[in-house]
């Protein structure tokens, strides 16, 4: 009896210590199987968002259907803001937030845009600085003209200027208004690249429905050939998009205006 139960015993030991090597040995070869299952390369179904994410609709699709759609209307801050406060008194007509994440970005429209004065500074001449209500940022009224960040007066760098224009030569504006010649050069640089950008601005692209060619002719002092003008006049607006000066005679004059 004694022995049948010592076997018993026996057998119980051997197939628990069998049960507990097959635990162990088990979880370190099924990660590794997991892991080999997940390695293998599963490839997805690509799905774009639109049609720049997309090399074949970028080859389809026509370059029209390509234009960035319009920017979503914003409404009037006047009608975001609460109504208390003091009222605007100033005029902020064409004036713009020049930070380009606010909303009302690139705005001149007053009765849309949220720019309130925000007092002076300067001390040669009082300058006005705006506040935007909407993004907190502050700017001066100067910013992006040839104005900004001048110490001289205004009108002192517009006397300038305009003698320049008229034909004082730079070294003679120097004696005349007592300024140095880096000065007045680099006044200049800023005009010749502020008038420049208004160029692009009202004068690139124009859609003109009607033009009126017109003629000047006229001889100079000491000059025997007659000189021809053509003016390109806007009739709407009479702006001179195009004029173009000739010493030729008239058939001559028109067939360039024509090419």
């Amino acid at each position: 009896m004694t022995l049948h139960v010592f076997l018993l015993l026996l057998l119980f030991v051997l197939v628990f210590s069998l049960t507990r090597l097959c635990s162990l040995h088990w979880p370190h070869q099924c990660p590794a199987q997991s892991a080999a299952t997940r390695r293998t390369p599963i490839q997805r179904l690509l799905k774009p968002r639109s049609p720049h994410d997309c090399p074949a609709c970028r080859l389809s699709c026509t370059p029209s259907s390509l234009v960035e759609p319009a920017p979503p209307a914003v409404r009037p801050w006047r009608e975001v803001k609460s109504r208390r406060g003091a009222p605007k008194r100033l005029d902020t007509q064409g004036f713009a937030c020049p930070n380009r994440q606010c909303p009302y970005f690139g705005i001149t429209e007053a009765q849309v845009h949220a720019l309130v004065g925000d007092g002076t500074h300067g001390h040669a001449e009082r300058i006005q600085t705006f506040r935007y209500q909407a993004c907190r940022t502050t700017f001066s009224a100067r910013r992006h003209t040839p104005l900004y960040r001048l110490k001289t007066p205004s009108h002192q760098v517009a006397m300038v200027l305009t003698a320049l224009a008229e034909g004082l030569d730079p070294s003679e504006a120097r004696r005349v208004f007592g300024y140095r010649h880096a000065t007045i050069t680099a006044w200049m640089s800023r005009a010749g690249e502020h008038a420049q950008t208004l160029h692009e601005h009202y004068f690139c692209n124009l859609q003109l429905p009607h033009l009126q060619l017109d003629e000047l002719r006229t001889r100079l002092r000491n000059y025997k050939q007659v000189l021809w003008l053509w003016l390109a006049i806007d009739p709407y607006t009479k702006i001179l998009p195009v004029f173009h000066l000739v010493y030729w005679l008239l058939r001559t004059s028109v067939r360039e205006i024509d090419t």
